[in-house]
């Protein structure tokens, strides 16, 4: 809190580089104007000036409770899911699920920190503007404290895109057998193209069509599931204790979502419902996820692999769901990589912005280094465990309580001050933890032959 007062009075976000929480579009037409492009907002709504941090969020104040619900869905499900039949398979069903469930609640918890603390220093800075994590992480900490949470959602986006290439190509190649590393290299070309576009709402059609695409596929994989399930002579384990930590990494990965709880909730016309409203809509999430990955688990036994697509049966509707799965993804990665130029384009405004050729250069060099690191790393759940142990635990766990305790410390009742410290002990030890063995895991070819 030392730097907070010196640095509040004399900026703000729009000013101060954070470029977080500024419309993609005042990188050309300060005129333009978007809506979500993930939930269409109707007529009455497609005048408004957008409020976007970089995720494509909606207006303030005007989306609906199902509007904001969609959103949460779109937000917190997406690739992950399909490693955790895989992780369910190293930990047992019954682990796995209690494991998941767990942390979902932990992180819902952690993540609802976040709001708190902004409304907490709104009240004691009310000409300052707060609607993104990294503001908060500034309002804390300083400009360093901005930095290092700017930096770590950079890398946690990255990490999403480079998981999406993993997945593509190890989808590809499980149906026409070419090698991963002309399958990485064919998916630069179109995503250097589709990375270079400046607002979101161009995207909003890919968006529509991913989104699509993944939710058809994901129903798909869970009815084959079931359908193609045939007895086994795999003991189907209710507990495994060496696979908790990779549950566990698994599961943040899968539900880290926390650089959207904010513009999340300015989006929503009734805020004060909103801590409910996500609280249930992450709680049929986790059950979901729970019944999706010991289902997938039961349905293969011991060579449920990560991504479960490919266990599934050689045939043309399977075929079908691979390719719906790798086009959403692919689509997808696009979007997530706004983010990333939100914060760097705007630490350097005459490169970046001003200059065509330095945004599409800088552009251009992040997917080829996601391609290069993708096929360095193509075990899937390997990666997804190393993300979610490191970077993750850092946005979902650490830093929420850290600023919770830094801010509202005083103010807390014992019991809220314990868990925040439980919390935040806790993720810190397993975020080492975590970490050092997923590294020496994947340096030593652990997780399943290279994909």
């Amino acid at each position: 809190m030392l730097e907070m007062e010196e640095n509040f009075h004399h900026r703000n976000s729009a000013q101060n580089g954070s470029i977080e929480m500024q419309s993609v579009n005042d990188f050309g037409d300060n005129d333009s104007q978007e809506i979500n492009p993930l939930v269409p907002l109707g007529e009455e709504n497609s005048k408004d000036l957008a409020f976007d941090d970089g995720h494509g969020g909606p207006p303030p104040g005007s989306a609906t409770s199902s509007q904001v619900v969609i959103n949460i869905v779109i937000s917190f499900v997406g690739a992950g899911l399909l490693g955790v039949p895989n992780a369910f398979m190293k930990s047992g069903w019954l682990l796995g699920s209690a494991a998941l469930l767990v942390v979902s609640a932990l992180n819902v918890y952690a993540m609802l920190r976040l709001p708190a603390v902004q409304v907490a220093l709104q009240a004691k800075y009310p000409a300052e503007q707060l609607h993104t994590y990294g503001d908060v992480g500034r309002c804390v900490m300083g400009r360093t404290g901005e930095i290092v949470v700017q930096m770590c959602l950079a890398i946690s986006q990255a990490g999403f895109g480079t998981a999406y290439i993993i997945f593509i190509a190890a989808n590809i190649k499980s149906i026409a057998h070419v090698s991963r590393l002309y399958i990485c290299l064919g998916c630069i070309p179109g995503l250097v193209l589709l990375v270079q576009f400046r607002d979101l709402k161009s995207l909003s059609p890919f968006s529509l069509l991913a989104n699509t695409a993944n939710f058809a596929a994901l129903c798909s994989v869970l009815f084959q599931d079931y359908e193609s399930y045939t007895p086994h002579n795999d003991t189907i384990h209710a507990i495994k204790w060496d696979g908790l930590w990779y549950v566990i990494a698994v599961t943040i990965y899968s539900m880290e979502g926390v650089g959207l709880i904010l513009s999340l909730k300015g989006s929503s016309k009734n805020q004060q419902q909103f801590p409910k409203l996500f609280i249930g809509t992450i709680t049929i999430i986790s059950l979901f996820m729970a019944f999706f990955g010991a289902a997938g688990y039961v349905g293969f036994g011991n060579a449920t692999d990560a991504p479960i697509t490919l266990n599934m049966a050689s045939n043309w509707s399977t075929m079908f769901v691979k390719l719906a799965l790798c086009l959403g993804l692919y689509l997808t990665f696009p979007i997530m990589m706004f983010p990333i130029w939100n914060i760097f384009e705007g630490w350097n405004e005459k490169i970046f912005r001003d200059s065509t050729l330095g945004r599409v250069c800088s552009r251009s060099s992040v997917v080829l280094m996601a391609a290069t690191i993708a096929y360095s790393f193509p075990h899937f759940g390997k990666f997804l465990g190393l993300v979610g142990s490191s970077i993750c635990t850092m946005l979902a766990f650490i830093f929420p309580c850290y600023f919770h305790l830094e801010v509202l410390g005083s103010e807390l009742s014992w019991l809220q001050y314990s868990l925040d410290v439980t919390i935040l002990i806790g993720a810190v030890l397993f975020a080492l933890k975590g970490t050092y063995e997923s590294v020496i895991g994947m340096m030593n070819g652990e997780g399943g032959e290279e994909l």
